[in-house]
């Protein structure tokens, strides 16, 4: 080998090693994160990540579709509910599921946007309204009471509240821009509460019986896009160890809805029930009542003569009468053609005086009888076929 080519591979193998240490020592490998559109098993399931988040850490989740499962829950565990619930959770259900708190059983339940909600009206939530406040003049500004100091101004900008359970030293920092609908207390007093001021809340806890219950103003910190948000998913599980460690975790969202009969028989049963006792009234008022069925009278037999009168009495309602008197004229005329053809060749009046002295009538009358337009007077239309058939019968 020639020794230009071996200094040449040296050259290229020093540079190779001068470029990588560069290389090395000016670049890192460091992991990157991008956002990416969510797959179809999210987009259906909106607490897909909360549900594999139980899963991990030991508490699986159970889903609960039927609003009739609500009736037997099975004592103890964590019942989740989330908004929407209205048309399956009336008041008596809303009973049962509270008696289910109160003896043992843990629930987590998100106030309804709109709507009277039956179940935070037991435990004294409500959504929050702002009281109305005393209009002052334009120029003029409302002066603060003497005796009643200023409460603090949460700042606006800080969309981050702060959540502290009792007797814990953690601070809990959640997102509360996603909760627009926020929650005032009544009586009873909350056992605790999270909120940016004194009379809104974001959170109420209660103590029930023997059970806990907790009302968030939505579950948005548990759904898929903000469950790894700030501490979303370190409160539901402080949350969840602190008031019930053991037992089923229960989600109940997008219930079924249920039918039409299902809902009346549900939730109005009573009003179902004195409508149809009113359609029975009604209807027992309105149904004509019948006797004992009477016998059918069994019809005579007709004879020859009532069967053509009724025929006669039915073609002159129906104004045929000058069509049988065109039939009778007819057959008339056939007769004469075939019996006296002679006649035919003769004049009117000749023809019209023999005829007569064959039916015994006066000319006048064989020319109504043959030669009239239309009879509407019964007597002439009977005079007429009374002339024709005797003329028939002596011809």
């Amino acid at each position: 080998m020639k020794r230009s080519v071996v200094w040449g591979l040296l050259v290229l193998l020093v540079l190779g090693v001068a470029g990588s240490l560069w290389f090395l020592d000016n670049f890192e490998q460091v992991p990157t994160s991008r956002w990416e559109a969510a797959a179809p098993e999210a987009q259906r399931n909106p607490y897909l990540a909360f549900e594999r988040l139980g899963t991990q850490l030991g508490r699986p989740v159970t889903r609960i579709a039927s609003p009739q499962s609500l009736d037997s829950l099975a004592p103890g565990g964590v019942l989740i509910l989330d908004q929407h619930r209205r048309q399956n959770i009336n008041g008596a259900r809303a009973d049962r599921i509270l008696d289910w708190v109160a003896q043992g059983g843990y629930l987590i339940v998100a106030a309804e946007p709109v709507a009277d909600d039956p179940l935070l009206a037991r435990l004294g939530a409500s959504r929050y309204r702002a009281k109305a406040s005393l209009q002052c003049k334009p120029d003029e500004a409302a002066a603060p009471d003497a005796d009643t100091p200023a409460k603090p101004v949460p700042p606006r900008g800080n969309p981050l509240l702060e959540v502290r359970l009792p007797d814990d030293a953690t601070t809990f920092r959640i997102d509360r821009s996603g909760y627009g609908n926020l929650l005032s207390s009544a009586q009873p007093l909350p056992a605790w509460r999270a909120g940016p001021d004194e009379e809104r809340s974001v959170v109420l806890h209660y103590a029930w019986g023997r059970g806990q219950a907790t009302v968030v103003s939505s579950l948005s910190m548990l759904s898929n896009r903000h469950l790894g948000q700030h501490d979303h998913a370190e409160l539901i599980w402080a949350l969840l160890q602190r008031y019930q460690p053991q037992g089923e975790l229960r989600l109940v969202s997008r219930m079924e809805m249920p039918t039409l009969w299902e809902w009346l028989l549900e939730s109005a049963w009573m009003a179902s029930i004195s409508a149809a006792l009113l359609i029975a009234l009604w209807l027992w008022r309105i149904v004509p009542r019948f006797g004992d069925t009477m016998p059918t009278p069994s019809l005579d037999r007709r004879n020859l003569s009532q069967h053509l009168a009724a025929v006669g009495r039915c073609v002159w309602r129906e104004g045929g009468i000058n069509h049988w008197l065109d039939v009778v004229r007819q057959a008339i005329q056939q007769r004469l053609a075939l019996r006296h053809p002679y006649l035919s060749r003769q004049d009117a009046a000749w023809r019209r005086k023999t005829l007569a002295g064959i039916a015994d009538c006066r000319p006048q009358e064989i020319e109504q009888a043959l030669e009239a337009r239309r009879e509407r007077n019964p007597d002439r239309f009977t005079e007429a076929i009374r002339i024709l058939q005797r003329l028939d019968q002596r011809l």
